[in-house]
């Protein structure tokens, strides 16, 4: 839980500030994994905002997925945000001008949280390398597995960064100056073209993620290949839990579903975007500057989950936004439909195709289960400014 250490100014991750102890609760906080508001997105909140002003410093964002809102806050919510198809709306819920978190405090707060999540995935890792001869990091370019890399880089592992072709130019470029560093990063880049792709198979959604196949997973396996033949490769691997529902039951070492002889492993697993943001000011490390725009790096077309990022790339990258367009990838925003006659929505688990309410639960708006249309009584009622 997130506190506030009003000596210190700043957010205390699990709710107890190094330096000071006990803090207060964050109660409005509505999601798990929280991440530092991006330059543009101040930038771009403040242009469209009367009253307030988002002044220097750290401020936090959450997403609140039930009704499509994100919100910026510190001890108190301070801009709530909505994207609907006419656009976005911002919402100051303050006013006057804000300054944020400093850095300095931040990291005061949380030390001890992050000297001990890093012994973790240390330990951790180093206990999973026992035993294996080849092992390597799996180097998307984005944060996490940068944090990662820093942290396992007495081990003196090569990374290997996966060249989709549909990388943001940024991360191209934070590659390339991670090699004239001196770091150790081969290159495992796709052969196939993802354009020419999408006429054949469609543009990619849930339950049809082709394109992880073919522009991820086969030059990762041919790399693997190429370097160790058919002997097991340890694949250390940055992955975090609180991504996404997908990876909320993931072990800490598993097999790849798709490359036999693959064995991953993600030291990461438990720590929130806060924790690796924490280690990055800690260590100073170079970041891909994506992050001035986006919370995640990846390809710059995905479509999971990224109707935001969509909307912002029209401010941010005008021209790949208006690639989106031509080939008409961008999605309809989604509605909560609770008829009589819905279908149950269904997920991937363990390479299954299940019911989500048998993994969830019911959730119950207005009488009905948003996701199958069962009746039952209210677990939240929706304001009628939410679209049902």
């Amino acid at each position: 839980m997130l506190g506030w250490c009003k000596y210190c100014g700043a957010i205390a991750i699990e709710g107890i500030c190094s330096e000071h102890g006990n803090t207060a609760p964050l109660p409005h906080t509505a999601a798990i994994d929280p991440r530092p508001v991006t330059a543009f997105e101040k930038r771009f909140f403040n242009e469209r905002m009367d009253g307030l002003t988002l002044g220097e410093g750290i401020f936090l964002l959450y997403s609140d997925r039930m009704f499509r809102r994100k919100v910026v806050f510190l001890d108190i919510p301070l801009v709530e945000v909505r994207l609907n198809g006419k656009g976005i709306h911002i919402n100051p819920l303050a006013k006057g001008r804000i300054d944020g978190m400093s850095q300095d405090a931040f990291l005061r707060t949380n030390l001890d949280r992050l000297n001990r999540m890093v012994k973790v995935s240390e330990s951790f890792a180093e206990y999973e390398l026992k035993g294996h001869k080849n092992a390597i990091i799996s180097h998307s370019g984005g944060k996490d597995s940068t944090v990662l890399a820093d942290i396992l880089s007495k081990l003196e592992l090569t990374a290997v960064f996966i060249n989709t072709k549909l990388e943001f130019r940024e991360t191209y470029s934070f590659i390339e100056n991670c090699k004239a560093s001196g770091h150790r990063i081969d290159e495992a880049k796709a052969t196939t073209s993802f354009f020419s792709l999408v006429g054949e198979h469609g543009f990619p959604g849930h339950g049809n993620r082709w394109c992880c196949k073919t522009q991820k997973f086969e030059p990762f396996s041919r790399y693997i290949t190429e370097h160790y033949g058919g002997q097991q490769v340890l694949v250390f691997s940055g992955e975090r839990r609180w991504e996404g529902v997908y990876r909320l039951n993931e072990p800490l070492e598993r097999r790849h579903r798709y490359i036999s002889n693959q064995l991953t492993v993600q030291p990461l697993l438990d720590w929130l975007a806060l924790d690796i943001w924490a280690y990055i000011w800690a260590k100073a490390l170079l970041v891909n500057p994506i992050y001035e725009y986006f919370d995640r790096a990846g390809c710059w077309l995905c479509p999971f989950g990224l109707e935001y990022r969509i909307f912002l790339l029209q401010f941010t990258h005008p021209q790949l936004y208006r690639a989106l367009e031509k080939i008409g990838a961008r999605r309809p925003q989604k509605k909560f439909i609770v008829s009589d006659d819905k279908e149950p929505c269904t997920m991937i688990l363990n390479g299954k195709r299940v019911k989500t309410c048998d993994i969830y639960g019911h959730f119950f708006i207005n009488g009905r289960c948003f996701r199958c249309g069962m009746r039952g009584k209210n677990t939240i009622e929706v304001p009628s400014s939410v679209p049902v």
